[in-house]
């Protein structure tokens, strides 16, 4: 622990709870509780703390809700047909179908066009499919959904960045008729291998020189607001008896790669709304908070009005949450550290850590109270560890490992640098990106901080967390 005096900010520290209580939450909440009474005070403390938040909070003591929690949803654009008359009209018919039930809530829905489409071997063939869908999707799509009485207006659009039509999908961001969607662009690990072996002479499996595709990229994604880039494979099991899923669609407001059809609740943890003026102080209380805030979900999970059959399953076999923690910048500044010193980002793994480690022992503790997460399979699993180790240290084995949650830590590399005025150049605060080896998920929510980034800087993040999170143990 670095040992540089501790400075007071001048700003005071945020109240412990101000938030107002949505009572239908605390009730819903509560009542999936056996013992409800003994459970009312607690939820009703973190409902009213500063430090939980919706995700997609606009105002900053915004009440949680349940649709604030459970409200973002993502698909993949339908692979039926490559005829033309199929992708430019009646695919739209089709999509709007899947949309509705997503997008009627009011919900934030993703939509991916990565498989526009897949079948077509040609770059020539791949660039026209996926301009005869942009053109439906802007012409057709809008009616289609006036058909169920929706107005496009909370879309995200999402393709790898290594398609070829991806030029059609930027041009969508402009389109009024479907509310000026957003754009998440996937930058695969291809083109992050090939910029390196670009830099080291290293052979990569890339067509050609990777660094215009990445200059041009990056230029939109820092000077675009609508425009986000995440990075490809950073999602992983909390749960180390779990196996990995390859996402194949983002989640429009976590910004990070999901398998389709994958039920989520997300909620932000913002760490600068902690109280307390040293290290230790603010992780005083944190437990308390990670322990009621894992408890609240996991009783949301079967009391969410999940809009489709496979949601509502997969909601109830994996049990995934999004704990986004941000803020640790704001951290950092306020306990007086400088974050290009050596110390402070021991400090920094340290702590985070630490916060991983209380939040895998309050899931684990969830497990042993209440069963771990179904889609751990664990007969199978007891049967296969019996045979190796004896069926009473296997038994062992799965108590000890086994989760409630599928998923759980989300880090975003954005959550490094202060909200308010930092204390030192943003730059600096690109040391302190080696928190993320902890996460369970690297997401790209928070990326507000974009513009104020010198565009080398951003370019430099981007592939500073592409290597951390592709070298996490």
């Amino acid at each position: 622990m670095s040992k540089q005096p501790l400075r007071r900010p001048t700003n005071a520290l945020p109240a412990a709870a101000r938030r107002v209580v949505d009572a239908e939450l605390l009730e819903a909440a509560t009542a999936a509780e056996p013992g409800p009474r003994a459970w009312v005070g607690e939820f009703r403390w973190l409902l009213g703390h500063a430090a939980i938040a919706p995700l997609a909070a606009t105002e900053p003591d915004a009440p949680l809700s349940l649709g604030a929690i459970a409200g973002q949803y993502a698909a993949c654009f339908p692979r039926v047909s490559a005829d033309e008359d199929w992708l430019a009209g009646r695919s739209m018919a089709v999509v709007a179908r899947r949309l509705a039930p997503l997008l009627a809530p009011g919900a934030e829905v993703a939509l991916d066009l990565s498989t526009v489409t897949r079948g077509a071997e040609a770059q020539a063939p791949r660039t026209e499919h996926m301009r005869l869908v942009a053109s439906g999707l802007e012409a057709a799509l809008p009616g289609a959904l006036g058909r169920y009485g929706i107005v496009p207006g909370r879309l995200t659009l999402s393709a790898s960045a290594d398609h070829p039509g991806i030029g059609d999908l930027l041009r969508l961001r402009h389109c009024a008729a479907l509310g000026r969607p957003r754009i998440a662009i996937r930058l695969p690990d291809a083109l992050m291998l090939a910029l390196r072996g670009a830099e080291t002479g290293e052979s990569a499996a890339w067509r050609g020189d990777p660094l215009p595709l990445w200059q041009g990229l990056t230029g939109i994604g820092h000077r675009e607001p609508g425009v986000h880039l995440l990075l490809q494979h950073t999602t992983r099991p909390a749960c180390t008896l779990a196996g990995a899923e390859r996402g194949d669609t983002v989640l429009p407001l976590g910004l990070f790669e999901v398998r389709a059809d994958s039920a989520w609740l997300a909620v932000e943890l913002r760490l600068d709304a902690l109280p307390g003026q040293s290290p230790a102080e603010v992780l005083a209380g944190l437990r308390r908070l990670l322990r009621a805030t894992l408890r609240l979900a996991d009783n949301l999970v079967e009391l969410a009005d999940w809009p489709s059959p496979e949601l509502g399953q997969d909601a109830l076999v994996n049990r995934r949450l999004a704990l986004h923690v941000t803020g640790f910048g704001d951290l950092v500044d306020r306990w007086g550290l400088d974050p290009e010193e050596f110390g402070t980002v021991r400090l920094a793994l340290r702590w985070i850590g630490l916060l991983r480690r209380l939040l895998l022992r309050e899931s684990n503790a969830l497990a042993r109270e209440r069963g771990p997460f179904p889609g751990l399979e664990l007969r199978e699993l007891q049967a296969s560890l019996s045979r190796s180790f004896g069926a009473e240290r296997a038994r062992r084995v799965l108590r000890q490992a086994g989760l409630r949650h599928r998923h759980l830590l989300v880090l975003s590399p954005y959550g490094v640098f202060p909200r308010g005025c930092p204390r030192r150049p943003l730059p600096a605060y690109l040391h302190l990106l080696p928190v993320m080896r902890y996460a369970d998920t690297i997401a790209m929510h928070g990326d507000g901080i974009i513009r104020a980034l010198p565009p080398q800087t951003f370019r430099r993040l981007l592939r500073l967390a592409w290597a951390i999170g592709h070298n996490r143990p």
